[in-house]
């Protein structure tokens, strides 16, 4: 089988930002024994998808064994950055259609494996819920150092709550200038509610001018990176 062709962003600005999630979550797992990570928007159109990719690549680029999950199976193929060649995923697999191993796809980046969502369901709620579900995350735990669920946002549905309830920890990813105030409470509410380990949130879209004022240490770092770019020149 091809590999799914997932790269890292050559963006040291970007993966510097990631650097800080993957360092955060190490620290939780040395200290909590944390592998289960559910990243899900608060409102549709945040971009949890490109924070899933960028973080599992990061993880897996850091040596540790990392499994991408697309949880959306709601969402038709042709609409997802990854699953336009693929025709089984996880739905397949929870319907008894096809083994675990079979929907387990290799990718191009060093440590990274991704499972597609598979047929698009109406209401996967009850997949979700079912022991099939349970075998999954098994099976999962004892091959993968990190497992990342790309969930759909909490409030358009309730399958992202579903899956956080049995996951180590949940990360919202909320969007500059798209996320609203009330919208980010509200899934946060939702979350805490159903006793979800909420840990934090991951802010997307920040361009660089909010990147640059959010970081004291910014210019030490561009300075010293130009230092060494142009070290030995005259």
């Amino acid at each position: 089988m091809k590999k799914l062709d997932i790269y890292r962003n050559d963006n040291y600005v970007l993966n510097d930002a990631f650097d800080q999630s993957v360092m955060n979550i190490h620290i939780l797992m040395k200290q909590k024994g944390y592998k289960t990570f559910v990243l899900c928007g608060c409102e549709a159109g945040d971009g949890t998808t490109t924070v899933a990719i960028n973080l599992a690549a990061a993880l897996a680029s850091s040596g540790y064994k990392t499994v991408l999950i697309d949880g959306d199976m709601r969402k038709k193929n042709r609409y997802k950055r990854l699953n336009e060649n693929t025709t089984e995923g996880l739905s397949d697999y929870l319907m008894d259609r096809i083994g675990l191993d079979k929907v387990i796809t290799e990718t191009t980046t060093e440590n990274l494996s991704y499972i597609p969502c598979g047929e698009l369901i109406d209401n996967p709620v009850r997949l979700l819920c079912s022991n099939k579900m349970n075998t999954v995350r098994s099976e999962l735990e004892n091959t993968f150092d990190f497992i990342i669920y790309d969930m759909p946002a909490v409030n358009a549905a309730m399958d992202a709550k579903v899956m956080a309830v049995n996951a180590d920890a949940t990360i919202l990813v909320s969007a500059i200038n798209s996320t609203t105030k009330n919208g980010l409470i509200t899934a946060a509410n939702t979350l805490k509610e159903a006793g979800v380990n909420l840990i934090g949130t991951i802010v997307n879209k920040v361009d660089m001018e909010q990147y640059i004022s959010s970081h004291a240490d910014y210019d030490y770092f561009e300075k010293e990176r130009y230092a060494k770019k142009n070290s030995g020149k005259r």
